[in-house]
């Protein structure tokens, strides 16, 4: 069965709040859809605005990974400082992921190689 977007970006939501509650954070998400991230993670009185950027495989057979790293359906907007501190970016089909900070994004997309993926270790340093 093939996911919808939104399926794939719940089913991505849902692995990094499981990432984060195994590494000590706990977890807050928005009652509404209409926040810039996705949940916070909250650790020793810190706080972490997360927008979570999903994919389920390359895109047409690609060597690399691609995600939006800005929001909007029409006019896209970048992410910044002001309402979101990480963007985690995953790949489900093999459980790669990479934390960048909004700094780390100045374009709409980010391109990444599966051999630049990280463990789920380094959430532990957020």
């Amino acid at each position: 069965m093939k996911l919808s977007a939104r399926q794939i970006g719940a089913v991505g939501v849902a692995r990094v709040a499981g990432a984060l509650f195994r590494n000590g954070y706990s977890v807050l998400t928005p009652m509404e859809d209409f926040s810039s991230y996705d949940l916070v993670a909250e650790r020793d009185g810190k706080f972490h605005r997360i927008q979570i950027k999903t994919t389920s495989k390359p895109e047409h057979d690609r060597l690399y990974y691609r995600f939006m790293t800005s929001s909007g359906h029409f006019g896209k907007t970048m992410y910044t400082k002001a309402k979101v501190d990480y963007i985690i970016c995953w790949a489900m089909d093999e459980d790669l992921f990479w934390v960048l900070r909004t700094n780390e994004c100045r374009s709409t997309t980010k391109k990444f190689y599966p051999k630049s993926g990280s463990s789920w270790r380094i959430i532990n340093d957020l």
